[in-house]
């Protein structure tokens, strides 16, 4: 194929868009009830366009429509007329102008690779290897009392989930523990794990797996109970309590991982495309293969075009143990056509069209 006819990016608008959440959503990090985010559209020279979604997050509060869209505006000069071609290029553009806006890159890195694909006329997941056409994710309770992570938790398991991850907030290790037994109750057959966002100390988290012990109640593993640079605390729970430790906020790059991994501070890691972005993703999952780490893939409060690359992504690498890809299920419905097929818990690619498909 010539130069001539690999098309150039003609255009880059944003628009903002809002998504109630069907009920206000509560971590150890705050509380939210409506998702502000940002939409992407990346125009060809050729007609295609690539579509993305920059997500803002309890977890990360500088990420402001606002904030996002002004990081947004200032590749815009950078990527405009550039063939899409070379999206390595492209995509470290991207993450030259995050500055301390990662999901706002990681947004536009999704655009550029969705219109690469469409280009190509391949699906995303195809271009991450194609090894599954389907995953099932998990459902995330929100912190709230015993009785109510009970109702949810009911809820949850009626509709066919049978992986459960619980908020846990700053609270005392006793309170904690009624909120896992409660969930556990409400659905003994489930896989749970314990999501803490940055909200305890050492001692809480030593304490609580202790309760759950003496209670037979079982965590596949506990994601970033600990606030992110603390490696000290990460190492010494591994080394004090057999419940697996998964860092999240911890990793937005490879570097990141291997930092945790020569520290012995982490046995795995919760990759999330807003964060690390699609090729970052792919770096830092070769680096837990090296090191023989386990994963698990998140999301952010993405509509379903901001989901589509995460599931893409683990379709397309089957590199996941655990998939919490939920955030569909906890906004309120919306007309959003393409990107995957949702049956239950079981999120599928299959027959998706070239890039997202959205």
């Amino acid at each position: 194929m010539t130069s001539a006819a690999v098309p150039t990016i003609q255009s880059i608008t944003f628009q903002n868009v809002s998504f109630p959440l069907l009920k206000p959503f509560v971590t150890a990090a705050g509380r939210k009830a409506q998702t502000d985010n940002v939409q992407i559209t990346l125009a060809l020279s050729n007609g295609l366009r690539g579509l993305a979604e920059a997500s803002s997050s309890i977890a990360m509060p500088g990420e402001s429509q606002a904030a996002m869209t002004r990081v947004l505006t200032d590749m815009m000069p950078e990527l405009r007329g550039k063939a899409i071609d070379d999206y390595r290029s492209l995509v470290a553009i991207t993450w030259r102008f995050q500055s301390f806006h990662p999901t706002a890159a990681a947004a536009m890195e999704c655009a550029l690779l969705d219109a690469y694909c469409r280009w190509k006329a391949q699906p995303l997941c195809e271009f991450f290897g194609g090894r599954m056409q389907r995953i099932e994710t998990d459902f995330t309770l929100s912190a709230g009392s015993p009785e109510a992570m009970d109702r949810a938790a009911r809820a949850a398991s009626r509709r066919g989930f049978r992986r459960l991850k619980l908020k846990l907030p700053s609270a005392s290790p006793a309170e904690n523990a009624q909120r896992v037994q409660a969930v556990h109750q409400a659905a003994p057959r489930a896989l749970l794990i314990a999501d803490g966002n940055q909200g305890f100390v050492l001692s809480q988290a030593l304490e609580l797996i202790r309760l759950l012990e003496r209670r037979r109640i079982h965590l596949v593993f506990f994601v970033q109970p600990f606030r992110r640079h603390d490696v000290r605390a990460m190492r010494l729970f591994r080394q004090r309590c057999r419940v697996p430790l998964f860092a999240d906020e911890s990793v937005l790059t490879a570097a990141d991982a291997l930092r945790l991994f020569e520290a012995e501070a982490a046995d795995g890691l919760n990759i999330k495309v807003a964060k690390s972005g699609l090729l970052g993703a792919l770096d830092i999952i070769q680096m837990a293969r090296r090191y023989d780490k386990r994963l698990a893939i998140g999301c952010m409060e993405e509509s379903k075009l901001g989901l589509a690359a995460s599931v893409h992504l683990a379709c397309g690498t089957g590199a996941f143990e655990w998939t919490d890809l939920d955030s569909v299920f906890l906004l309120k419905a919306s007309n959003r056509r393409g990107g995957f097929l949702i049956k239950g818990p079981r999120l599928s690619v299959e027959g998706i069209g070239p890039g997202i498909g959205m």
